[in-house]
């Protein structure tokens, strides 16, 4: 592990770089002056519902794109459509030609990246730096899982002598046709983590892109198109969750559903599939913790978190809103952490140095004040009140940090707040924060600060969360599942492992005996 020194100053905020639209993102987003619609079985489908979107960017509230919102006429198409492709001849292809298409895809998905940048900073409101970071994630996506899916035994297994008239064997195969329900926040990734584990596997999918962000998924499709997936392989249907989502979750027709999102959506999820039987997946948020310890550097580890705390804005599943810092430093610590919040640049997420861009809709900046008021009136203490903020020459939904203090114990953010809001308490020692930390109905990442990498790793083995991290935070690599425990996920082997695919894949146990003489 490297001791390398960091200076606390060059730690900065994920922060935006000058950007405007590239010409093949305006075109396909005008579409000939007509609606942007579903892709189902390869065509372009409008919505029976009659009901259009607005697509905006959150920071300007122009309207990018109108797009078609899918029913249950095309939820039932698109699954009859995936099975035929998959009967068709999609569920014998071998490893080999899966892999080389999804390579295809991704090629062009290089070739295109700018206009999935621009899905990324113009529809989900993110900077450059940290957009520029998740479009690097695809490719990697894509090689990890294939090598899987090539280590992975199909079909058969080998015998099992049972008894003297009785073999038996597993059989291993796709589910059929299997459906992504996306979040807004990584779309891109998100889209990636979902398609190809679940292709690789050799299933045909439905991806429901969210209705505030779903230009990416549409791009992939028309890329897919290009690449030359079989028509019905992989289909977009756009929508909202309380509509297109809820058809998703009732049909029958569907074997599997990844979703990402609320506990709340989650559990009606849950609930309307396993009425068919449908296995489901959840990653639902986190109320992410941090556990800073004496020895630490305090300026240093609050620029650490605070870059974490604000990635995305705080938009992020595992983001750091509750911080348990060991009385000793809890001082300087709470005053670097007022320093560096206070420091943050906001403005239009397109244009060069914004740290702090727009929320993504109208409905989070309600959120977020209620979290404010809440943490107000259980007790916390504003050190920077956050609110709505004004940007000049822009109209869009733009939020202040809230940076908080509060005693032990005290009971100040239960809940996701979803922005950069951190509520920051005093800690008596060690194993206070750790009880601290894991009182809580989420269990998604959390992680602790320290020179110590013994004590680090001891405290990160006790935190109830699917990912304990040291002296780092927001981390991921594939190969090492990304999960969550308490209301923040399951079950399954969660996302970015070998485990992924294998949820994609259903095992049958098939006995053979002699014919009775």
């Amino acid at each position: 592990m490297s001791t390398t020194a960091t200076a606390p100053e060059t730690i900065q905020a994920f922060t935006a770089e000058d950007f405007s639209a590239p010409d093949k993102f305006v075109q396909f987003c005008a579409n000939g002056g007509k609606p942007l619609n579903g892709v189902i079985g390869g065509e372009a489908v409008p919505g029976s519902m009659n009901a259009l979107i607005d697509i905006i960017n959150p920071g300007t509230m122009e309207v990018l794109a109108t797009v078609s919102e899918m029913g249950y006429d095309e939820v039932n198409l698109a699954v009859e459509s995936g099975y035929r492709a998959f009967n068709g001849g999609w569920k014998n292809t071998s490893v080999e030609e899966r892999a080389a298409l999804i390579m295809k895809l991704v090629e062009l998905y290089e070739r295109d990246k700018e206009v999935f940048l621009a899905c990324e900073i113009l529809n989900g409101g993110k900077v450059s730096e940290l957009a520029r970071g998740d479009l690097g994630a695809v490719r990697p996506c894509a090689e990890y899982f294939i090598e899987v899916a090539k280590k992975i035994r199909f079909g058969d297994s080998e015998i099992m002598d049972v008894s003297r008239r009785v073999d038996a064997y597993t059989y291993v195969e796709p589910w059929g046709v299997v459906a992504g329900i996306i979040p807004w926040n990584y779309p891109v990734v998100l889209t990636a983590w979902f398609m190809m584990p679940s292709l690789m596997a050799g299933n045909c999918v439905l991806v429901k892109p969210s209705e505030e962000t779903p230009l990416s998924a549409l791009y992939f499709a028309k890329l897919a198109e290009e690449a030359g997936f079989p028509a019905g392989v992989i289909n977009v249907l756009p929508g909202r969750g309380e509509l297109t989502g809820k058809f998703i979750s009732e049909h029958p027709g569907i074997r599997y559903i990844s979703f990402t999102g609320s506990p709340g959506v989650g559990q009606i999820i849950l609930q309307a599939a396993d009425k068919h039987g449908t296995r489901v997946k959840r990653e639902m948020g986190g109320n992410g913790s941090a556990i800073v310890c004496a020895d630490a550097d305090p300026e240093l580890v609050a620029r650490m978190i605070g870059r974490n705390v604000n990635q995305h804005y705080g938009q992020t599943c595992c983001t750091i809103h509750r911080v348990f810092a060991e009385r000793e430093i809890f001082d300087d610590f709470l005053g670097a952490s007022e320093a560096f919040f206070s420091d943050l640049k906001i403005g239009n997420q397109a244009e060069n140095g914004t740290q702090i861009g727009p929320v993504i809709n109208s409905r989070q900046p309600l959120r977020i004040l209620e979290g404010i008021e809440f943490a107000k009136a259980n007790g916390a203490e504003a050190i920077l009140e956050g609110g709505r903020a004004t940007v000049d020459g822009y109209d869009g939904y733009y939020m202040k940090p809230t940076l908080l203090r509060s005693q032990t114990w005290s009971d100040c953010n239960p809940k996701e707040v979803f922005h950069t809001f951190v509520n920051i308490q005093p800690v008596d020692s060690v194993d206070q924060a750790i009880q601290c930390a894991n009182n809580t109905r989420y269990g998604l990442g959390s992680s602790v600060w320290t020179k110590d990498l013994e004590l680090g790793q001891r405290i990160a083995k006790q935190f109830r969360d699917g990912t304990g991290q040291i002296n780092c935070h927001n981390m991921g690599a594939y190969g090492i599942p990304y999960s969550g425990q308490g209301i923040s996920g399951g079950p399954g082997g969660g996302a970015s492992c070998e485990e992924t695919l294998r949820d994609y894949l259903q095992t049958k146990a098939i006995f053979v005996s002699d014919y009775p003489e």
